[in-house]
């Protein structure tokens, strides 16, 4: 109450700190992971703020207001790149496949698969004790499509879960964060990587952070330069 009491007084870095405060103490909740990131947003905090609206998505995938703030916060980024560099490509959505799945819960994905499993084992079992041509061909058929569901909703599943991917799915806070060849502030920077852009947590060593950028780019960046969408 204080942290919205804070906002629209127009005291948005009060507010940052009283709702960063609730997600500090293991409030995992979208509502305060939505208003962190407009606060985030007001003070120019853009990757923060995405990345607040990423992890409110996570638990709300159907929340409409995070999706629509979470487009306004990576246009933003965008304006203010192209203003500094004359132009500029930002991410404005997620690869198709976890595109395809963001509007579901993993809890949903989860015990839809198991009811197909239950009705493609239920098919097979009826399909051995039938007698006649006709149901055991139906029964073949249905089990069949329930196998192919199955599948079809594990897959869904697995690219939900992040378990596809090499790391942990991050956004990168800051523009122009050095990504490093070993975790050391001394050693070369290979390439800088975009504020709000998304990248692959690879592993963590003596305060940073192995990634892989959109872009493919590889190194090290600084811990405090990423943050990670899912705990």
């Amino acid at each position: 109450r204080s942290g919205n009491e804070a906002f629209f007084r127009g005291d948005f870095a009060g507010a940052e700190q009283r709702y960063e405060r609730l997600v500090g103490a293991g409030v995992r909740d979208p509502d305060v992971f939505v208003n962190l990131g407009l606060a985030q947003a007001r003070r120019g905090e853009l990757g923060r703020a995405i990345l607040s609206f990423e992890r409110a998505l996570v638990l709300r995938p159907d929340d409409t207001d995070a999706s629509a703030a979470l487009a306004q916060a990576r246009a933003a980024v965008g304006k203010r790149r192209a203003d500094a560099q004359g132009e500029a490509l930002v991410e404005t959505r997620p690869p198709l496949s976890e595109a395809l799945v963001r509007p579901y819960r993993e809890n949903t994905l989860a015990l839809l698969a198991l009811a197909l499993d239950a009705i493609l084992f239920g098919c097979l079992w009826v399909r051995r004790v039938a007698r006649s041509d006709s149901v055991r061909t139906g029964l073949g058929i249905a089990a069949s499509v329930a196998a192919l569901s199955c599948a079809v909703s594990l897959g869904a599943l697995v690219i939900k879960r992040g378990a596809h991917r090499d790391g942990r799915a991050g956004i990168v806070l800051r523009e122009g964060s050095e990504l490093r060849e070993a975790p050391d502030p001394r050693a070369e920077t290979r390439a800088r990587a975009h504020e709000g852009g998304s990248a692959q947590v690879l592993a963590r060593d003596s305060g940073f952070a192995r990634v892989r950028t959109a872009t493919g780019a590889t190194g090290w960046i600084a811990d405090e330069d990423v943050g990670i969408i899912a705990d």
